[in-house]
């Protein structure tokens, strides 16, 4: 079976506003995080200013792409990409102001102006740290040379790498009706026992979806069970779609509840047939603790009631009466 794949199509209007809002949000988180860096005297709290920085630009981008019905990733990410770097950019044009102490700045502002954004004024400041260093891990000792240089290297990876990983995921797995040209939401996940390794999700994955009706149902609260979810297009036909996720709970290195996630398959191409085949299943699969549903049972005959007799039927009976369960 298919699995969905982004059409490639970019609404160049749309580009130009994620580009624009990235970037700005990106110059913006820029001048902001080159003062706290030197305001604030912890590295590791710096690090983490960092990643702020780099997802903080990868969500406008990402978000904006969503709304503007981007479905290509690659220039989602090239995007985000740019806007990384013109915000680091201006990182380094506002660190001239950064090191100054406060009192100075408006003097500073007065004598240099934006000249300090120029590139000769940021190669220049470079060069500067480079031979003398801006701060260090220990009192005493600043980080110059080469291993500044790697630092920088770091810092600028941490701020892309986010940037760019951020907006891709913001509509990486979304998938999206051409017909209709709207993305598709998701119906509420249905969860069964199990752990992925069960012939059942070979089935449902080939296409196959009868064995779903005996799978045990789960609450979610298990340490390990199955979501499947439909994505189904509310205005045409033409666009449903079944992701699989294996869910684990988790304790993480503190002590806090943690859902570990991994898909088995995303997006998976079903019909309207198929759908309404997973949304049965799901109605009577068995629960736990509860026995299944058994056949239907065929009302007595009237000769039957009037002996008194209760017989019951089984198989499949016309005229059957069959329970199911929400």
């Amino acid at each position: 079976m298919r699995t969905y794949q982004h059409s490639g199509i970019v609404p160049i209007l749309s580009a130009i506003q994620s580009l624009a809002a990235g970037t700005t949000v990106a110059i913006v988180l820029g001048i902001v995080y080159t003062f706290s860096f030197y305001y604030i005297p912890y590295v590791y709290l710096n690090f983490l200013l960092a990643m702020g920085f780099g997802a903080g630009v990868g969500w406008v981008v990402g978000w904006m792409a969503y709304q503007g019905r981007i479905r290509n990733t690659g220039v989602t990410v090239a995007l985000a990409v740019v806007a990384a770097l013109v915000g680091i950019y201006f990182e380094w044009g506002t660190t001239l102001y950064a090191l100054a102490p406060a009192a100075e700045i408006p003097e500073y502002w007065k004598e240099a102006g934006l000249s300090t954004y120029l590139p000769h004024a940021i190669v220049a400041m470079m060069a500067h740290l480079y031979q003398e260093g801006s701060w260090g891990l220990t009192a005493g000792q600043m980080v110059k040379g080469w291993p500044l240089v790697m630092l920088w290297l770091v810092e600028a990876g941490v701020i892309v790498g986010l940037a760019a990983t951020t907006a891709f995921a913001q509509i990486a797995n979304k998938p999206f009706c051409e017909a209709c040209n709207e993305w598709i939401t998701g119906e509420t996940p249905h969860f069964y026992q199990g752990n992925g390794s069960e012939p059942v999700w070979t089935e449902v994955q080939n296409g196959n979806f009868d064995p779903l009706a005996d799978t045990e149902q789960a609450t979610g609260g298990e340490p390990i069970y199955m979501r499947i979810k439909l994505h189904v297009c509310e205005t045409c036909t033409q666009s449903n779609y079944l992701t699989i996720t294996r869910c684990e709970n988790t304790i993480d290195d503190k002590g806090n509840p943690k859902l570990v996630e991994n898909d088995i398959v995303t997006n998976l191409d079903v019909d309207d047939t198929q759908v309404e085949l997973i949304r049965t299943a799901h109605l009577i699969a068995p629960i736990a603790g509860m026995p299944p549903l058994g056949p239907p049972v065929a009302e007595p005959s009237a000769a039957e009631r009037a002996a008194g007799g209760a017989a019951t039927a089984s198989g499949s009976a016309p005229g059957g009466n069959w329970t199911l369960r929400s």
